[in-house]
């Protein structure tokens, strides 16, 4: 199973992000902090990050392997909320995205559906 993401672009609205980046099988739609990207937005994501003041995070779950990661963007600059060991983040670590520290609740500060990942505790 692939990993499944999704991606949230505070402070623009879909009108705005449509422009920048959208296709077929990627669906916009406004949340709580400004777009929500679902399907897979792949390297649009950088796209958004580079267009947009953010911050963007980028959303991902792999069910196989149970991994779950946020990277957030502002710009050049990454970090990245991951469940696994340190040394596996890939960018400079954070312990929180909006003041969460599980999956569950970070899908709720982002205002993301589970579902739109796929995601289920394990």
């Amino acid at each position: 199973m692939p990993t499944k993401s999704a991606c949230v672009i505070a402070g623009a609205t879909p009108d705005q992000v449509r422009p920048v980046g959208a296709n077929d099988t990627l669906v916009l739609r406004a949340n709580r902090l400004g777009t929500l990207v679902t399907g897979r937005p792949g390297d649009l994501v950088v796209d958004y990050a580079f267009t947009f003041e953010g911050p963007v995070y980028d959303v991902m779950w792999n069910a196989e392997t149970h991994w779950f990661a946020v990277t957030i963007y502002r710009g050049e600059q990454a970090v990245r909320w991951d469940n696994r060991a340190p040394e596996d983040a890939g960018y400079p670590r954070v312990e929180d995205v909006l003041g969460a520290t599980t999956p569950r609740t970070i899908l709720e500060a982002l205002d993301v559906p589970a579902d739109a990942i796929g995601y289920a505790e394990t």
